[in-house]
């Protein structure tokens, strides 16, 4: 016999789809979205920020999706309990002033919290790999360390 789920479970897996839906294509993110997945307080972090309320996270993605180009993401796997989850994901993504503007692809891990909207989100990624890397000579650098110590 198969299991209905109940209405708390259907609503955290349509905020969760909702969610990766939200940042799966760059071509059609909707910042007026943002009030439908995020509390009003939302905290926001990853490895070079600390964003502090939904108005301020909306400048973030503004900005961020106003420089980068072709912003896409491969959700690789998911893990999730009642009121958070954990989704791993590969970042595809272009900037002009990073590997000449070549695709750049990034592996990293969201945690979220909710209740009926995500109050906290947090980002890991590798930052030498996102951005350091394709960075002219700082670039050159970083990979010479990688190949010295054995990565």
């Amino acid at each position: 016999m198969k299991r209905s789920l109940t209405i708390a479970e259907n609503a955290k897996q349509l905020l969760l789809n909702n969610f990766k839906a939200f940042y799966q294509n760059s071509a059609e993110l909707h910042l007026e979205q943002i009030d439908a997945l995020y509390t009003q307080d939302i905290e926001f972090r990853d490895p070079l920020h600390t964003i502090l309320g939904i108005l301020a996270l909306k400048s973030y993605m503004k900005n961020l999706y106003a420089t980068s180009r072709d912003i896409r993401f491969e959700y690789t796997d998911e893990l999730y309990g009642e009121n958070w989850a954990t989704i791993s994901w590969l970042m595809h993504f272009r900037h002009p002033s990073l590997a000449g503007g070549k695709l750049i692809s990034v592996r990293g891990i969201t945690q979220i919290r909710f209740t009926d909207r995500i109050f906290y989100h947090e980002d890991f990624y590798d930052l030498g790999a996102m951005i350091y890397q394709h960075v002219p000579i700082l670039g050159r650098i970083i990979r010479f360390i990688n190949q010295r110590i054995g990565r």
